[in-house]
């Protein structure tokens, strides 16, 4: 644990000026809510998210037990990659901007989220019930 503590604090610096250089950013004011924000970032996701999805995935190795778990750990990662991805257009935040810009609609982005949903634990269950009935592999 505290390699990562270390990790973290060395690193924090250059992911700053990154974003610093990236965003040309002239002022300090703006430079220093860059760091904020990194420093809040990596304390949410340690001391929150970290412990929250480790404890999820254990408690599903524990429920389903052998290679299953797999089945339900890589679309249910994937779906929240990209409901983390596309928050804000899902939530339909921003859309009289986006319209007015590309003249199109945030309508459906819901819908095509949960189509995705469904169609990546649709292919992993019918993997893992081909795999199944296969039968055991080989040593």
């Amino acid at each position: 644990m505290r390699w990562r503590l270390l990790a973290h604090l060395a690193l924090l610096p250059l992911c700053v000026w990154a974003l610093v250089q990236v965003f040309s950013v002239a002022s300090s004011k703006s430079a220093t809510r860059i760091a904020i924000w990194m420093v809040a970032a990596v304390i949410l996701h340690d001391f929150v998210l970290f412990p929250l999805y480790s404890g999820l995935d254990r408690g599903a190795r524990l429920a389903l037990r052998g290679p299953a778990v797999n089945y339900v750990r890589v679309p249910a990662g994937l779906s929240l990659l990209l409901l983390a991805v596309f928050f804000g257009t899902i939530a339909g935040k921003g859309a009289s901007s986006y319209q007015a810009v590309s003249g199109r609609s945030f309508d459906g982005y819901v819908t095509r989220w949960l189509l995705i949903t469904v169609a990546l634990f649709g292919v992993s269950g019918l993997t893992y019930l081909v795999r199944r009935r296969s039968g055991p592999r080989g040593r």
